[in-house]
């Protein structure tokens, strides 16, 4: 039986070698691969030759590419601080203190009470101050800040201009009015 199989003539290319009685088929790839192939050999030639002998960036080049526009972009929006006259103005915008709210409910009652009478940080509606003494520079110099041996993050770079400008409104506002549960006065009365 075997016998007849091998007596088949097959109209297949066969490639010119043979191993122990075994004859190789020769079935090249595909064209389109080949192709591919090639070109692919032929990008990579380029490239090495563009970025590593050539005048392409270097990855230090192009980090320090990108860090150039990070720091453009710091000095063009950099302001020259918060204008007083313009926070205190935020403290009787009923837009501003409902945005400020909003900031202050998402961002520090765990720490501040939803009153602002005070939980792990001080009473903000009381008249003593640890940090500066109640102006509103004074707060958003400590809001932006932050004050890292107590725990309280600076919230300068997450938080925008407005939203931080909206918060030191709303704090501002909270001065004078009775939390449910006030925390004992700490630093000094202003």
């Amino acid at each position: 039986m075997s016998d007849e199989k091998n007596d088949k003539s097959y109209d297949v290319p066969l490639a010119d070698h043979e191993y122990d009685g075994i004859q190789e088929l020769n079935n090249p790839a595909p064209f389109w691969w080949q192709l591919f192939f090639y070109l692919s050999i032929a990008f990579g030639i380029g490239y090495y030759a563009y970025y590593e002998l050539g005048s392409g960036p270097t990855t230090d080049d192009r980090i320090t590419a990108l860090m150039n526009e990070v720091d453009v972009a710091k000095s063009a929006h950099k302001t020259e601080g918060p204008d007083e006259n313009a926070l205190l103005a935020l403290v009787n915008d009923p837009t501003a203190l409902k945005e400020g709210n909003e900031v202050y409910q998402a961002k520090c009652t765990a720490c501040h009470a939803s009153d602002g009478g005070g939980v792990v940080g001080p009473n903000l509606a009381d008249e003593y101050w640890i940090h500066g003494k109640g102006s509103v520079l004074d707060l958003h110099k400590v809001l932006t800040e932050g004050v890292a041996e107590k725990g309280m993050p600076p919230w300068g770079p997450i938080l925008t201009e407005k939203e931080m400008n909206a918060l030191v409104a709303f704090v501002k506002s909270l001065q004078g009015k009775k939390p449910a549960v006030p925390k004992a006065p700490q630093g000094n009365k202003v």
